[in-house]
């Protein structure tokens, strides 16, 4: 067994309630049960060790089986969105390479043409819990399918494969091993406090690495309990934290803007120690106008799949919280680089490099970078930053999404971040387009916090004026863009290739 795997089982020793979905706790006892029957089924249907299980269940009782069962069974879990359409599905197979896969029912309904096309057939259900539906489906290919041989350290052997979001480019491979969830779950636990006392609230997408490691994981872990739905639902955000007893919960800062504008009943203040922000950048209004309205810290963070989770978080109070800055490195090795990938002194804008246990050294299928002088084993991010003298990070953006304007490099993060402290502006999103004069110019999708009945002229007048008061004359938007959304993936990242290839015109229809 690796650490991970026996720590899991030590937890699952435990007889205290563990997880809740639909109303409902499950016991350790129930999950140990579950995990036993669904790795029988496995091992029926001929997965072995180091072998890819395909994982497309939404958040439920049913994942969290299905994702601590293929861990134990020694499976490679390749989490999938159980909702994308059968054509994304088409391009996902080919990268996913499964000879099993566990899926929810309705995604297996939808999906059945492309998985039989891919020489997959049904073989069996597995029922986990008849009085709250918790059912799954085994589909499996009789095509040779790769696997990794076990390692002889059990800390080494493959995990889960995830891809990363694309937002950019096209999904690299990321190989998780036993070790690299296990490092990064001790660093969640040490940073965040957490304790057999907390209750979790899981909300993010499970099939992404924030809610599989930081919240699942890490709780589970911890000697904590978990409370589950299947999405963020606004209407029962503050009612679950007061019925459960909530103590933290890991959002995006999408859910952080909405939660920020209703009210909180002082039963559910009670209990909560504070909210986790990570995944894409925090307007620092947004979390000031949180911490006035119902006293709780929210803790900027920051991370990534190739990392297991988390590489920076602000300190749990009293430590110091850096507004606009994600934190310290917490067991991870963060160093800013220029573009010799040459480690820069504070305040240097520079691209960010990580090392550390929970870090991956290379993509999956492709060679480990170079050794620049100051060791092997860094991945280098495509995130623009700076770190300050006490060692915090600030996040500037992605180095491909740096805008060329006549030479000058512009920050799309900068732009964004005077945009959103407008108070009519809920969120916005910067890129650059082709111009034939400066050869990129700053265009600016804005969605008001009240679409509805929006002057959009008037508006658009009142947020150049706002940009001219407060960035300097290169940085203004030579265009803005009033929209109703913006295109996200699942963890509330804004995909600014999708904008990119839209023609810039108001979207308020």
């Amino acid at each position: 067994m690796s650490n991970l795997t026996n720590a899991l089982a030590l937890a699952l020793d435990d007889s205290s309630r563990s997880v809740v979905w639909d109303g409902r706790w499950y016991t350790a006892g129930d999950l140990r049960k579950h995990i036993t029957t669904l790795r029988a089924e496995l091992a029926s249907a001929g997965v072995r060790a180091g072998q890819r299980v395909m994982g497309a269940v939404p958040n439920s009782y049913a994942f969290v089986v299905s994702y601590l069962a293929c861990l134990e069974h020694g499976a490679i879990f390749v989490p999938a969105n159980s909702e994308m359409p059968a054509g994304e599905l088409e391009r996902a197979l080919a990268r996913y390479q499964a000879h099993c896969a566990i899926l929810a029912p309705e995604a297996a309904g939808r999906w059945s043409d492309s998985l039989q096309a891919h020489g997959f057939s049904r073989t069996r259900s597995v029922d986990m819990d008849a009085a709250g539906g918790q059912a799954v489906q085994l589909w499996q290919t009789s095509d040779a399918a790769p696997y990794h041989v076990a390692a002889d350290a059990p800390d080494e052997r493959p995990a889960v494969l995830m891809f990363t979001s694309g937002t950019t480019g096209e999904p690299k491979g990321v190989l998780l091993r036993h070790g690299h969830l296990w490092a990064a779950v001790q660093n969640v636990i040490e940073s965040h406090r957490l304790t057999p006392s907390d209750v979790a609230y899981c909300i993010l997408p499970l099939f992404h690495i924030n809610g599989q490691v930081i919240v699942l994981l890490s709780t589970l872990v911890s000697g904590g309990r978990i409370v589950m739905r299947d999405k963020f639902h606004a209407s029962l955000f503050w009612d679950d934290i007061r019925d459960h007893g909530v103590t933290w919960v890991s959002c995006v800062p999408t859910i952080l803007s909405i939660v920020a504008k209703r009210p909180a009943p002082k039963e559910a203040l009670g209990t909560l120690r504070f909210l986790r922000s990570a995944s894409a950048p925090l307007t620092p209004a947004v979390a000031a106008r949180i911490e006035a309205a119902f006293g709780v810290p929210v803790i900027e963070a920051y991370g990534m799949t190739e990392a297991a989770g988390q590489i920076c978080t602000n300190p749990i109070p009293p430590g110091v919280r850096k507004p606009g800055s994600v934190g310290k490195p917490v067991g991870v090795a963060l160093v800013i680089v220029d573009e010799h990938r040459q480690p820069l002194p504070p305040y240097e804008l520079g691209e960010i490099a990580i090392r550390g246990a929970g870090v991956i050294d290379h993509y999956e299928g492709r060679e480990p970078e170079p050794d620049y002088g100051y060791g092997p084993g860094w991945i280098y991010t495509g995130d623009l930053g700076y770190m300050d003298e006490d060692g915090y990070v600030y996040i500037t953006g992605r180095a491909k999404e740096m805008i060329n304007r006549a030479g000058e490099k512009l920050s799309p993060r900068e732009i964004e971040d005077v945009l959103n402290a407008h108070e009519a502006v809920a969120r916005s999103a910067v890129v650059g387009l082709p111009d034939p004069l400066y050869g990129e110019r700053v265009v600016a999708w804005v969605v008001p916090e009240e679409p509805e009945g929006i002057d959009a002229d008037a508006l658009r007048a009142e947020l150049a004026s706002f940009c001219a008061e407060h960035l300097a004359k290169p940085k203004w938007p030579a265009q803005i863009v009033i929209a109703r959304s913006l295109p996200v993936n699942a963890t509330g990242k804004v995909q600014k290739h999708v904008l990119r290839n839209l023609e810039p015109r108001d979207r308020l229809a």
